[in-house]
């Protein structure tokens, strides 16, 4: 069972305040201009909020002339005398705060952009460069499209929560700060009236981030899935058209997609009911203030209370109680959009964290001047159990070991064939060699280390892998040549692209070497695809080639091609062929043949021939003479067909 089909999220990790996290690792470097924000903000809490005091006593001065008209630290003298001079002196003061409140929102807005910017491009390369640097047992067990979907869906959330709520949940928090501060100087008795409301508020978000978190949760994972059937769907559209299945993809898209759906409704349904909850409780916090307000005014301070309030304070306070509306409607957004980047970040440290079977050792040491020896001493590996239906290149479809006691040597300069039937683990002794996997028990050596011994940018610099599938990038012909070797110039690349038997298709291209040749290159042939790799790997010029099948997808012709360039780049390294197609490595200088795991024959071609054994019956079928073929071995072919069908 892969790690998407227990009913959990794979990737989701069991940390405390992971966005806080994040947070942080990522925001140090970035810290000052968070800090430069905070401080602009801070410094114009108080001023940039004072208009509603202003327009109170205004009430209470100019309107109704119930307060003696004066300005802190202003000298009597330099205060009107007039209504009309005292009333264009306020609203002067009002339309001063607003143009320096602007300027101070540009300067505040410059500098949280700067940080929240560079803060979420940090955590997008990163986790990138984590995923890539995962080894082949995570791949194997986890679907493409869901980690497509954390490197877009979640960082894209992370992103939006780092440029916007937490701006938003600081301006909540500042305004809320900088209103009871001001309430509490004009008349702190009051301002407990009309603030009442606000720890009920708290507690009912609260609560509601409890629940719109764990429904997040859920609404990542079905993206993730859907992300995985997508790409799954598109990537084998041949397949698709083929067998006129189109149906039945669009059924498990829309499958998948009903998820998500499902999932968003259940977070919608919950926001229903939060929203207009804060509206209500907002116009509680302005009924409850006006109908106070007005009592005391008229009748005096009511109960306990000893403060008089005049017009124009209860005024101020309407006016700060409507305005308290916005950040404590503004909170369940905040909340929910928290607890959405909290679900994402959960998935980036889950990713992060991910367990890998193959780790580099702290006194791992450099492999240098390679003579390119290999040995298998005594190899047993077993895929794990919940990759062994998938397992790669078909070596790990059964339980048990795929390779089990598996020793040869290869000698510098030596080409050996490896082969066997299907699943008998000759792709897997190739993955084990550039460490995809670690062995169970045994060892492989390259020079007589161990490769676990071995840094694996020394070890994976000196083996050249050419693949089943000729994966190339999209771009030009000679990007993908130099992929492996940037600094090779123009003259460097053409000259591998002669060795590989690629030069004169090249030069046919409208660009010749600067030919774009599309998404995985499939503007391109299968055998021209598999020459360009086999181009990449001559100008990597590594001291060991492997190669898995490397002729598999090509007609004949093109093998013919393909197996003479071969020849010319295998004189002087040591290589190892994995082949079905017998013909690709008659004429190495040894064949090891793999049966079960094990190996059961080697020698030359025409040793194996003559001793009747394994390599001669799957070479009677190579060659079409099926009706010799040994009765024994024609069962054996059923019951593993059988069991695969099971």
């Amino acid at each position: 069972m892969s790690a998407t089909e227990d009913g959990g999220d794979p990737y989701r990790a069991d940390a405390d305040w992971p966005v806080l996290a994040l947070l942080r690792e990522y925001g140090r470097p970035h810290l000052p201009y968070a800090l430069a924000g905070l401080v602009v903000r801070l410094l114009w809490m108080l001023p940039g909020h004072a208009n509603p005091l202003i327009v109170g006593y205004l009430f209470d001065t100019v309107f109704s002339d119930t307060t003696p008209f004066t300005l802190p630290l202003v000298s009597s003298g330099l205060v009107p005398e007039t209504q009309l001079g005292q009333l264009s002196l306020l609203v002067g003061l009002i339309l001063t705060i607003s143009v320096v409140g602007q300027a101070v929102e540009w300067t505040r807005s410059l500098l949280w952009g700067v940080f929240a910017y560079r803060l979420q491009h940090d955590v997008r390369v990163d986790a990138y460069d984590t995923v890539q640097r995962l080894e082949m047992d995570f791949f194997d067990d986890h679907q493409t499209g869901e980690v497509m979907s954390i490197l877009n869906n979640d960082v894209d959330a992370m992103e939006g929560f780092f440029t916007d709520t937490i701006d938003d949940a600081l301006t909540v928090v500042t305004r809320l700060t900088a209103y009871a501060v001001l309430m509490a100087l004009l008349n702190w008795q009051f301002a407990i009236v009309a603030l009442a409301v606000t720890p009920v508020i708290v507690v009912a978000n609260y609560v509601f981030s409890r629940y719109i978190g764990e429904i997040y949760g859920r609404v990542r994972e079905t993206q993730g899935k859907l992300n995985a059937q997508l790409r799954a769907s598109i990537s084998g559209i041949s397949v698709v058209k083929a067998y006129t299945a189109e149906p039945h993809e669009r059924e498990r898209v829309e499958r998948s997609s009903q998820n998500v759906v499902d999932a968003f409704l259940d977070a919608i349904d919950l926001g229903s009911y939060h929203y207009p909850m804060m509206r209500f409780l907002t116009g509680v916090a302005v009924a409850l203030t006006f109908g106070v307000g007005a009592f005391w005014v008229v009748e005096g301070p009511p109960g306990p209370f000893t403060e008089p309030l005049t017009t124009g304070a209860l005024v101020t306070y309407l006016i700060y109680v409507q305005h308290l509306s916005w950040p404590l409607q503004e909170v369940a957004s905040v909340v929910e959009s928290y607890s959405s980047a909290d679900a994402s970040a959960q998935r980036l440290l889950g990713v992060r964290t991910a367990a890998q079977s193959v780790e580099e050792r702290d006194d791992a040491t450099g492999l240098t001047d390679v003579r390119g020896r290999v040995g298998y001493e005594d190899v047993t590996f077993s895929y794990p159990e919940s990759e062994r239906d998938d397992a790669p290149g078909g070596d790990g479809a059964a339980a048990g070991p795929v390779v089990e006691d598996v020793s040869f040597d290869v000698e510098p300069g030596e080409t050996v064939g490896i082969v066997g039937p299907t699943g008998a683990g000759k792709s897997t002794l190739l993955k084990l060699l550039v460490r995809f996997y670690d062995v169970d028990e045994g060892s492989v050596r390259v020079d007589g280390t161990d490769v676990r011994d071995l840094t694996l940018e020394s070890l994976r610099g000196a083996v050249g892998f050419i693949g089943q599938d000729p994966f190339l990038f999209s771009g030009t012909i000679r990007e993908n040549v130099a992929y492996g070797s940037p600094e090779a110039d123009a003259d460097a690349v053409r000259a591998a692209l002669e060795r590989a038997e690629a030069d004169a298709f090249v030069a046919d291209l409208p660009d010749g070497i600067d030919t774009t040749i599309g998404e995985r290159g499939v503007k391109l042939s299968g055998g021209q695809r598999q020459r360009i790799c086999l181009a990449r790997v001559m100008l990597h010029d590594p001291a060991i080639l492997v190669l898995d099948e490397a002729t598999s997808h090509v007609d004949n012709e093109t093998e013919a091609l393909i197996q003479r360039s071969i020849e010319s780049v295998v004189a002087d390294r040591t290589t190892l062929v994995v082949a079905h197609r017998l013909s690709t490595v008659k004429d190495a200088d040894r064949i090891v043949v793999l049966d079960d795991g094990e190996v059961v024959e080697q020698g030359s071609h025409e040793d194996l021939l003559g001793r009747d054994g394994l390599y001669a019956t799957l070479w009677q079928v190579q060659v079409g003479d099926v009706q010799s073929l040994p009765e024994a071995f024609v069962d054996r072919i059923e019951r593993r067909a059988d069991a695969l069908d099971d």
